[in-house]
């Protein structure tokens, strides 16, 4: 009874804003949730490319697999529940939905063996509807987050929950990997592919357990809180974060075109079976996201949110274009774990961005609309990487080509759009050319390499 009585008083002094040992736990179960959360993106949506290939989709079908979902007004609507109900019951009753879909997804096949070819139109509508609850949860999380994590160092915590994130689903990757090549080697693939998305399905709802353990801090919204996405478009040129939002929509765009196409590349023209297919497509980028975040979260606490966007927004557009090199998997394996490095360095950056530049009454809204406007890049890039896959006439490998439109879009609007964002976070150290080594490895081997190649071995040191 005492002990029930502490915690009601906990749970009123953290919605004061006062109490730091609640707020902890709160963070620590939001680490735990996101970990199951990971399980199922490294048992279900890694491997839903996988899924429509073997279940015959054509390369338009997989455009639109990846483009429909973008056209779900997920983000748009969630603003408007969220002045209607708490963020926390919207998040919860999102993660329900998704957690059920995984169940018809997994079924889909075994009920369809017999009249397959109307499987990948339908695995394309269920999966749509699990990505619409995923978006619609997004404003009120991000919003949720935002509240939870106000005054501390961002980079910091995202960086170690998105380590903890990344290590669990590696994990699962890996599993789902071994589990359906053994299935594949017996001709049951499909089987497989059932028991991977229903683990997914539990995994969710583990989440959500988690989810349910987190305090919400009462939001509060003020009556002119509330601006339109026609508002949001037509201000967005001319003001910092409608910059970053028209920035990060377009390199959505641009890496879309190349999105749905790495999978059938690899499955169908190299002939990979899903292990090899998994060691290069998800594990080598996710081991290399795992030793590299906790490095870039110091480096954006350190320099900011602008120079780590502006730093991987030249890096990225290298990725697709590499893959012309070599088809070799131990290439294509080191390649990953480039984007690896690049990718987790932008998408911290740009989420981190999100939080600081926005008021707390508008950050729903604004994640919304910047998700909208994303959406739109992403579907758009779908549908075009689609047509130029299905429809274009050229002497090279079809996917190949689409890689290389990819990587000169990211790169034209890193270009024109990565310069326009200033920096809104305070005590942000400048970048200059050369980077001084700190004390701790003043008198190793680094210290050499650094004044050679002009490295920042000094961020390996852990800040105070």
């Amino acid at each position: 009874m005492l002990q029930k009585k502490k915690e009601e008083m906990e749970e009123k002094t953290l919605y004061e804003g006062v109490n730091e040992n609640a707020l902890h736990r709160s963070l620590n179960a939001s680490i735990k949730d996101g970990a199951a959360a990971s399980v199922t993106t490294g048992l279900g949506d890694n491997f839903v490319s996988a899924y429509a290939i073997a279940l015959g989709a054509t390369n338009f079908q997989l455009s639109i697999l990846s483009a429909l979902p973008a056209l779900m007004p997920g983000e748009w609507l969630s603003t408007k529940f969220m002045g209607k109900f708490s963020r926390k019951r919207i998040v919860l009753t999102g993660v329900l939905i998704q957690a059920i879909l995984w169940l018809p997804i997994a079924l889909l096949s075994l009920f369809l063996l017999k009249d397959i070819k109307h499987a990948p139109a339908l695995l394309i509508i269920f999966y749509s509807v699990y990505m619409f609850s995923g978006f619609f949860i997004g404003p009120s999380w991000s919003s949720w987050m935002r509240d939870m994590t106000e005054g501390m160092e961002r980079g910091k915590y995202f960086g170690k929950r998105n380590k903890i994130l990344g290590i669990a689903g590696l994990t699962a990757t890996i599993s789902a990997g071994l589990i359906l090549d053994w299935f594949k080697s017996r001709e049951i693939v499909f089987m497989g592919f059932a028991i991977i998305f229903v683990a997914a399905c539990v995994s969710r709802l583990i989440s959500r357990h988690y989810l349910k353990q987190q305090y919400e801090p009462k939001l509060k919204l003020d009556d002119g809180y509330y601006f339109s996405f026609w508002q949001f478009i037509k201000k967005a040129p001319s003001n910092n974060y409608g910059r970053f939002a028209i920035f990060f929509a377009s390199m959505n765009f641009a890496t879309a075109i190349a999105g749905p196409f790495f999978a059938p590349y690899m499955l169908k023209t190299l002939g990979f079976n899903y292990i090899t297919f998994t060691i290069v497509n998800l594990i080598a980028s996710t081991a290399a996201t795992l030793l590299v975040m906790p490095l870039w979260g110091r480096f954006n606490d350190y320099y900011g949110n602008v120079k780590t966007i502006q730093l991987t927004a030249f890096l990225v557009p290298v990725i697709p274009m590499l893959w012309l090199v070599s088809p070799s998997p131990y290439y294509l394996i080191g390649l990953q774990v480039f984007s690896g490095i690049c990718w987790a360095g932008f998408n911290l950056a740009a989420g981190s961005f999100s939080y600081d530049a926005v008021t707390k009454p508008r950050m729903g809204l604004c994640v919304a609309y910047t998700g909208t406007l994303s959406s739109m890049g992403v579907f758009l890039g779908s549908v075009m990487g689609g047509l130029l896959a299905s429809y274009t006439t050229i002497s090279m490998n079809i996917y190949l080509f689409v890689f290389v439109v990819s990587g000169l879009a990211r790169l034209t609007f890193a270009v024109m759009f990565s310069g326009n964002i200033k920096e809104v976070r305070p005590n942000v150290k400048p970048m200059k050319l050369h980077w001084r080594i700190w004390k701790p490895l003043d008198h190793t081997p680094f210290r050499r390499i650094g004044e050679i190649t002009e490295l920042p071995f000094h961020l390996l040191e852990k800040r105070n």
